[in-house]
């Protein structure tokens, strides 16, 4: 699992890539948690590389999102994969946060 992040602005930009399941989702989860507790409330997520997604995985994305909702703040996912994209529909993610199509996309969602 590979994780880097920027500052787009007022976007905190995660880039995801490989695998996020059980094995590294803990990893994952305490990166975000590390951006939200430094105060950061827009993050955007670019899951351009992302391969694949479990329900360890997704509890990550609705874990982050709850915090971020409890201070008006904002998470967006951008660019997924066909395989990825299809488990957040079938999960209902896209009914609960932002899924756009790019990254940008994402990034501007956060934004406004």
């Amino acid at each position: 699992m590979k994780i880097e992040d920027t500052e787009r602005g007022p976007v905190r930009l995660v880039r995801l890539g490989g695998r996020l399941d059980a094995t590294n989702a803990p990893e994952v989860e305490r990166h975000l948690g590390e951006i939200v507790g430094a105060g950061a409330t827009r993050i955007a997520i670019d899951c351009s590389a992302l391969e694949y997604i479990s329900s360890a995985g997704l509890r990550v994305f609705l874990s982050v999102a709850k915090r971020l909702m409890a201070v008006q703040g904002r998470l967006a996912l951008g660019a997924p994969l066909p395989q990825v994209r299809e488990i957040l529909d079938i999960a209902g993610f896209t009914s609960l946060m932002q899924v756009a199509a790019s990254v940008e996309d994402a990034i501007a969602a956060c934004q406004g």
